[in-house]
């Protein structure tokens, strides 16, 4: 039947039996004791098909455990990993279960990685539990050592001794455990059968003694190293041991009762008295998850349903996120309808308004258009480069000298044709000859724009003396060319028109009509460039 997703399989397989404990949420719901044989798989298979969801913690606790301390050079990636795999198959090839575990990098100057390598040497009492795994397909996460959670039970109880050799008694027997600097270096499993006080208390001592030799001789600590003992139990009655010990081989010891630790993990005293390895289960169930010693094809089942959990939480999560981003637009949408709504009748009203106030505005003879199309002309006017204020100060400084010439026009174009034309339709220029070849005013840059100006004006209160209005004439001119800024100046129209090409038309007795004749004359002037050298 199926099961939460929160339901754990905690299992410790020892040489005679496996001990299953389900864990719901973190806290023990009941554990059974299955028999090493074939009614024992049987049941086991049982008990893995009624929590076919739930992920398997297996741990080991066996004799058949080997350990080996080394250093590797410090690397990373995929170098790091062909380099362990290769130092295992050096130490324990040919054997299934085995992991490296990292302890820390060394203090010299090359700072190599402290590796412990532990492996199981026989695997025979562990074989049928892994088979009714594979044979129903449940979902192994890993197979753990159960010292590597000793190591986690010193941390968790804070002993930082340097050297440590804790004792457990254990449904097994005595598993005595060495940890150096709070890391496991080294454990061995001694089964003992007895239940006498006394043989239990010669059992320790001799199996102490039998240790802390192997440690000599490994060179793991020295002879006068000070070895801290700690005796950890379930109910504490260890300290006639502990002082038996203390005073047969002048060993620090400590007696740790496991009962206040227990009930901190959610464990009852009386279960961890019966069933001492529910304190390491408890920790796995808890999240501790030490070195996995099972290769990745007994895993890959969990792997693939963690891959398809994975997936599932991913599209579940972009599901509800897409049904929040929606819900989030569609709201956005109406906001925005009823603003734009409102801004609709706010709009209204102001043009009611506006309206309502128009009523009362006078006349205006020039429509909004044109009035429109001035200010345009006068924004485009003030933002052109130039003006024609420069020209008209030097005709007007010019015609302050001569008042007897009107001004009648004035033409200003910004250009860098020196031919260029006017375009005066009431007077025409009346030229002698024809000329085929562009000419060039004198200072005139073909390669820049330059300013040239049309001045068409007339001698006031002319009477017939072309002589006087030709000399007038001349002086205007005169006039301009003092001018520093004028560069070239060209007569276009004389007051009179005295080409010898021109046909003598008129009557001479018509004395008072040709006296009204008026003596206009037209003048083209070609203004320097601002900061130009007078050309004279």
């Amino acid at each position: 039947m199926a099961k939460s997703v929160l339901d754990k399989l905690v299992l410790c397989a020892t040489a005679h039996s496996l001990l299953a404990g389900i864990w719901h949420a973190g806290k023990l719901q009941g554990s059974q004791v299955f028999a090493n044989d074939g009614e024992g798989h049987l049941a086991f298979k049982e008990l893995l098909k009624r929590y076919s969801a739930a992920p398997v913690y297996l741990i080991a606790d066996a004799v058949e455990e080997d350990y080996r301390l080394e250093s590797l050079p410090h690397t990373g990636g995929s170098a790091k990993r062909e380099m362990i795999e290769r130092k295992l198959n050096q130490f324990y090839r040919g054997l299934e279960y085995r992991t490296a575990h990292f302890i820390n990098r060394e203090t010299d100057k090359r700072r190599d990685d402290k590796y412990l390598f532990a492996a199981l040497n026989n695997v025979d009492f562990l074989q049928p539990w892994v088979t009714s795994i594979q044979a129903v397909q449940a979902q192994l996460v890993g197979i753990y050592l159960l010292p590597m959670l000793s190591q986690i039970l010193v941390r968790q109880l804070k002993l930082m001794a340097p050297h440590i050799l804790l004792c457990e008694r254990l449904s097994s027997g005595l598993r005595q455990t060495y940890l150096h600097n709070g890391r496991l270096r080294m454990s061995r499993l001694v089964p003992n059968s007895s239940k006498d006080g006394s043989q239990l208390g010669y059992f320790y001592l001799v199996e102490t003694e039998k240790t802390r030799l192997y440690l000599i001789s490994q060179r793991f600590i020295a002879s006068e190293t000070s070895l801290n003992l700690i005796l950890a139990s379930a109910d504490g009655n260890t300290q006639a041991i502990s002082q038996a010990i203390s005073q047969e081989q002048s060993l620090e010891t400590t007696d740790i009762n496991l009962s206040q630790f227990a009930k901190s993990l959610g464990l009852s005293a009386q279960a961890i008295q019966q069933i001492p390895e529910l304190v390491h289960m408890q920790l796995l169930a808890n999240g501790h998850v030490v070195d996995n010693l099972a290769p990745p094809a007994l895993t890959k089942q969990y792997q693939f349903n963690t891959l398809k959990q994975g997936i599932k939480i991913s599209t579940t999560a972009l599901t509800v996120i897409g049904i929040c981003v929606a819900a989030g637009l569609s709201i956005q949408a109406l906001l925005y309808k009823s603003d734009l709504d409102q801004a609709a009748k706010d709009t209204l009203i102001q043009q009611h308004r506006y309206d309502e106030v128009a009523k009362n505005f006078p006349v205006t003879p020039i429509n909004a258009y044109d009035l429109k199309t001035a200010v345009e002309l006068e924004s485009a006017i003030d933002a052109y480069p130039k003006s024609p204020r420069r020209l008209m100060q030097v005709v007007s400084t010019a015609l302050e000298k001569l008042p007897q010439i009107q001004l009648d026009r004035l033409r200003w174009a910004f250009t860098n044709d020196p031919n260029i034309k006017d375009d005066d339709k009431l007077i025409s220029v009346t030229t002698g000859k024809i000329s085929t070849q562009p000419i060039v005013p004198t200072g005139f840059d073909t390669t820049k724009l330059n300013e040239v100006g049309f001045i068409t004006a007339e001698i006031l209160g002319f009477t017939g003396d072309y002589r006087g209005a030709l000399e007038n004439v001349r002086r205007f001119e005169t006039a301009l060319k003092e001018d520093s800024q004028v560069s070239a100046i060209e007569v276009l129209q004389e007051p009179v028109n005295v080409s010898s090409f021109v046909d003598l038309q008129g009557s001479t007795t018509d004395e008072q009509s040709t006296q009204k004749q008026p003596a206009i004359f037209k003048l083209k002037l070609v203004l320097k460039a601002p900061g130009a050298n007078v050309v004279k």
